[in-house]
């Protein structure tokens, strides 16, 4: 048998489309179809929608709206989903408040919303629009005043927590005024705030320290 008869016959071209052309055809398709969706997701937000069913509004996309914090008035555009520590720190520049559980557990986001200590991880801040918000960022820090207490008894070691000790201190203070309250008067009032470093001992003096100093005319 001559040589080039050895030789394995040439593959014979199939009808229709290979397993190639599937998986490239497939690629393609996922991708136009995520580039679909993510401009349709763009066109959703870029829409600032308001509903109403049964007298709630209903919001979707973004929503201008505005509040006022630390006796300024901010205008800022949001998706209704937003939470009001993120609205503050991420687009309104006030990091008084910090992230650290983001699970209302931790306290060190807290805020003071119409005199009311909250959880500013866990409250929308499409909730807030015509509310008055306060940071410690409005906080006097003179001598008397619940900051300059808390660096008299050196009510600190990481620093993560103290924002919101101040916060919850400050709020509680402002709603009990004049009074000299007590040990677990001050462990009741900062339930809500927790420090990992246990710098407790100093938070509490500080607070009572503070009171005393508010009593007697303080900030």
């Amino acid at each position: 048998m001559p040589p080039e008869d050895h030789k394995a016959p040439a593959e014979l071209p199939r009808p229709g489309h290979s397993r190639r052309d599937f998986l490239r055809g497939s690629s393609l398709a996922a991708a136009g179809a995520v580039m679909a969706t993510s401009a349709e997701t763009a066109m959703h937000e870029a829409r600032a929608d308001v509903s109403e069913t049964d007298g709630v509004a209903i919001y979707s996309g973004t929503c201008p709206i505005e509040l006022k914090v630390n006796g300024e008035a901010m205008s800022v555009t949001i998706e209704p989903r937003s939470t009001l520590l993120d609205t503050l720190r991420n687009r309104l520049g006030v990091t008084g408040p910090k992230r650290v559980c983001d699970r209302a557990s931790c306290g060190a986001c807290t805020v003071i919303l119409d005199g009311d200590a909250v959880y500013s991880c866990t409250t929308l801040a499409i909730s807030c629009a015509d509310h008055e918000v306060r940071t410690l960022e409005s906080f006097e820090t003179d001598e008397g005043s619940v900051p300059h207490a808390f660096h008299q008894n050196d009510a600190l070691m990481c620093g993560y927590c103290t924002p919101g000790f101040v916060t919850a201190c400050q709020a509680w203070l402002e709603k009990n005024p004049g009074q000299e309250p007590t040990l677990d008067d001050i462990k009741q009032g900062l339930d809500g705030n927790i420090c990992r470093c246990g710098t407790y001992i100093g938070v509490f003096q500080a607070a009572l320290d503070a009171a005393k100093a508010m009593k007697k005319g303080g900030a």
